[in-house]
């Protein structure tokens, strides 16, 4: 007991102050992201698409640590690549948002489903993969 009172007496006020402060606990609040030019959508909403429809299942994403799927491909900065569905189709939000919405009708065969998002969500999952590249990494 001596031992704490001696540690709190030598410290600041700053530092007592500081070592008052409630704790954070659970995960942290995510980063605000940064739109990419001329990408209609909401990012931050596709962030929110992506977690709650499991994508992160089948894919890894940098940044979302529930993203550590295998099956498909790594989406880290996707949008830099010039094609996407395995080099058949070129690298737009149009497409990108085209082959969220319904993959097997741009590639027959493909392994990804259809997963039921409206257009709006698929619109603003195309908007937070293409934003990656402008918001800093974890």
């Amino acid at each position: 007991m001596i031992g704490l009172a001696l540690l709190a007496a030598a410290c600041t006020p700053v530092q007592q102050a500081e070592s008052a402060r409630p704790r954070p606990t659970g995960n942290p609040a995510p980063t605000r992201l940064t739109p990419a030019p001329n990408v209609p959508g909401n990012p931050e909403n596709g962030r929110r698409v992506f977690i709650a429809r499991g994508c992160g299942a089948c894919h890894t994403l940098t940044g979302i640590p529930t993203a550590a799927g295998i099956v498909g491909p790594n989406l880290t900065n996707v949008v830099l690549r010039p094609t996407l569905a395995g080099d058949t189709i070129p690298m737009t939000p149009e497409n990108l948002t085209r082959w969220i919405l319904n993959p097997p009708a741009l590639k027959p065969g493909t392994a990804m489903p259809a997963l039921g998002l409206t257009e709006q969500e698929a619109q603003d999952v195309t908007a937070f993969l293409y934003s990656l590249p402008y918001n800093p990494g974890p």
